[in-house]
């Protein structure tokens, strides 16, 4: 029977390979993810970026065919990147933002969770098992028949059964929903609940009570931290949102004082402040995060969490508005979901 020890490497191959070819198909995966987990200057520059899921795939086959000394160092190579990943993730996982990993592309969730660092700790136990194979000489090239213990394979295969199923698993979507009008009795029906009494700041400085602005005009609040990656793509959108959205009024809310739009200069004339986060803990549990207040001071729609969840959400409003629909006013309490 073959080595066990003979399932990491090709674990390690296989798993390298999916996300080498990962991020060759879907390329603004990886740009999302090098924003979004803060990686580094060295590593965060267009080359090191256009090289990774090309270093990902030569790994993953190095570790096929290389045999002897050339095999601890694919090995121990794989082990520091798989380490470097654990690193970037746990640290993401722990910061007050929402961040994107794009480790896989578009595969799986894209979402930074507590299974993501679960199932880069795996990898790296993987990686860290390569390392013990290849420094006992047993390769995939020169494996040769040989007694193992039965719990070795079993072990090695749940390995592979765990990191398999992490790197497809998808929590469940918590970045809201679309644009829908349900229908009475519908088990999915978006609950409208009442605007919290909560202020936010001006750029000249007044206080703004979210209900009452409401009751003028709907109001799209995209909430925004000067700190995050993700919201760094989304703010430059803001003023075309607000020039084609009208009559819904778009206000990007930076987290801080009023000094924060100098790291969002674009945003001067759409911003509003919410210094003390109150807004935020109240509508929006992360950034990039929006939500939609009809002019009946209820919610119309999200929470939408993330770059893509927002970016989608102003789509449906967007479509929505363009039919014709009016999902914001009092006597139309269907909703934007």
């Amino acid at each position: 029977m073959p080595s066990a020890l003979l399932l990491p490497l090709l674990t390690c191959s296989v798993v390298l390979w999916v996300s080498g070819a990962a991020k060759l198909r879907d390329p603004a995966s990886l740009e999302r993810a090098v924003a979004s987990l803060a990686v580094p200057a060295p590593f965060d520059g267009r080359a090191a970026r256009r090289l990774l899921p090309w270093a990902e795939v030569a790994l993953g086959l190095w570790l096929l065919v290389a045999t002897g000394v050339w095999l601890v160092v694919v090995t121990f190579a794989v082990l520091v990147l798989f380490g470097t990943y654990l690193a970037l993730v746990a640290r993401a996982q722990r910061g007050p933002e929402a961040a994107e990993c794009g480790c896989f592309g578009a595969l799986g969730d894209q979402r930074v969770t507590t299974a993501t660092v679960a199932r880069n700790a795996l990898l790296v136990v993987a990686a860290a098992s390569g390392v013990v194979a290849a420094l006992r000489d047993v390769s995939v090239l020169t494996a040769l028949l040989a007694g193992a213990a039965a719990w070795g394979w079993l072990a090695a295969a749940a390995l592979t059964a765990g990191i398999a199923a992490l790197v497809t698993w998808r929590a469940p979507d918590d970045a809201g929903g679309g644009v829908a009008a349900p229908t009475a009795g519908d088990e999915d029906e978006y609950l409208r609940t009442p605007v919290p009494d909560v202020q936010l700041l001006t750029e000249e400085g007044e206080l703004v009570l979210l209900g009452s602005r409401a009751r003028f005009a709907a109001q799209l609040l995209v909430f925004l931290s000067p700190g995050c990656g993700a919201c760094l793509r989304v703010a430059p959108l803001v003023p075309g949102w607000a020039e084609r959205l009208a009559p819904v009024e778009v206000h990007a809310v930076l987290l801080g004082e009023a000094a924060t739009v100098g790291a969002h200069p674009e945003l001067r004339g759409h911003v509003w402040f919410d210094p003390h986060r109150v807004a935020h803990r109240a509508l929006a549990p992360s950034t990039p995060s929006a939500v939609l207040v009809g002019t009946d001071a209820l919610l119309a729609g999200g929470p939408v969490l993330g770059e893509q969840g927002v970016l989608a959400f102003v789509d449906e409003v967007l479509a929505h508005l363009e039919q014709g629909l009016t999902p914001l006013d009092p006597e139309d309490v269907s909703g934007v979901r």
